[in-house]
């Protein structure tokens, strides 16, 4: 080994030791942008009835609350389509894994147009990086309507969806 190479190996390790990988930090915000689709069960007792849910789209933006764990206050616009159409509302908070590749989130949603109805929405699933600042996620996501006009007294609506979604890491 000659010795430029001793010297630079004995500088270098330490040096990789000192300043090492610095782990990713939490991003102060978040956008995604996400489509999900799956099965709708409605009714009330023995009358209850499946069939495919709505496809969902939604485009939210989450600001970060919590470093350990990451937890994040989320919030955007949602759109129904297909078998219904639908406008409105979807908010919650969300926690990631320190190494922020699972996530479980929960809320509300309020579909507004043309008729009202709102409910909880809860979701757990996984996101992996393309890039610093680009993702890929996948979640199952449960929706249950309980109230509002374009829903029959009594009646409730759960979806189970799976969801895909596309995540813009802010600074």
């Amino acid at each position: 080994m000659h010795r430029w190479t001793r010297r630079a190996s004995f500088l270098l390790v330490p040096g990789l030791v000192a300043t090492g990988r610095p782990a990713a930090a939490e991003p102060l915000w978040q956008a995604e942008l996400r489509m999900g689709y799956g099965l709708a069960v409605s009714g009330s007792g023995t009358a209850m009835s499946t069939r495919a849910s709505p496809l969902m789209v939604a485009a939210t933006i989450a600001m970060a609350v919590e470093d350990t764990p990451p937890l994040a206050g989320y919030g955007g616009l949602v759109v129904e389509t297909l078998d219904r159409n639908a406008a409105g509302a979807v908010f919650g908070v969300r926690m990631a894994s320190e190494n922020s590749r699972l996530r479980l989130a929960g809320g509300g949603i309020w579909l507004i147009a043309p008729y009202s109805i709102y409910g909880a929405t809860a979701s757990v699933g996984a996101c992996t990086h393309l890039s610093r600042r680009v993702g890929l996620c996948g979640d199952v996501q449960l929706t249950a309507y309980i109230a509002g006009s374009d829903l029959a007294d009594g009646h409730t609506v759960t979806q189970g969806q799976l969801v895909a979604g596309m995540v813009f890491d802010g600074p």
